[in-house]
């Protein structure tokens, strides 16, 4: 049987490509918590609360972007179960998301690196925080309330325009208007839970 050499490996070939950027699990608000643990512990329940609210809400956007309207239908108007009640979910006394910082729910700086030479002439890097002119939708807490917000803000106007009785099964005014005002109330709510996190900017 004829066998062949391996060429030996030449230096280029033992060369391993260099790892463009470090791989990192924590955002900037992370960076900026380091050091106090209670303030990390608060952050990781408010993104983790913020990925489940993304999640439903995503569905929904998702929905509404693939929506055909059929016979004058409106996406609010088939989605309108889903809409109030992911609105009613985010008003519950239990949780008040009106004492959430506004950096808490979007994106307002990121991560950037600085490189420095070590005693042995070594490339060390260090991360930091660069503040953002414009903030982004990071964890999306605050999009996906305001978000919310413009959903149900249809369907009362669909109320509106169609009359009371349209949300009763029987058409009853009665239990229409009940409908009408807990909506209107939960609007209030909810409008008020995000003027409040965007006025809040405390650290």
């Amino acid at each position: 049987m004829e066998t062949r050499e391996e060429a030996p490996a030449t230096e280029e070939q033992n060369e391993q490509p260099e790892v463009a950027e470090e791989t990192m699990d924590f955002d900037a608000v992370d960076l900026m918590l380091h050091g106090n643990l209670q303030a990390q512990i608060r952050y990781a329940m408010i993104k983790g609360l913020a990925e489940s609210l993304d999640e439903k809400a995503q569905l929904l956007i998702e929905a509404e972007s693939n929506f055909e309207p059929q016979a004058d239908e409106s996406f609010a108007e088939i989605a309108m179960p889903e809409i109030e009640s992911m609105a009613q979910a985010v008003i519950e006394p239990w949780i008040d998301l009106s004492k959430l910082r506004f950096w808490e729910t979007c994106q307002t700086a990121e991560i950037e690196w600085e490189e420095y030479k070590d005693e042995n002439g070594g490339t060390q890097r260090v991360p930091y925080t660069r503040p953002l002119e414009e903030p982004k939708e990071g964890n999306r807490l605050l999009a996906n309330l305001e978000k919310i917000h413009l959903w149900l803000e249809k369907v009362h106007h669909l109320h509106e325009e169609k009359g009371m009785g349209w949300v009763s099964p029987h058409g009853c005014p009665e239990d229409g208007q009940h409908a009408y005002d807990a909506r209107r109330v939960c609007l209030e709510k909810l409008n008020a839970t995000i003027e409040a996190i965007r006025s809040n900017f405390d650290l």
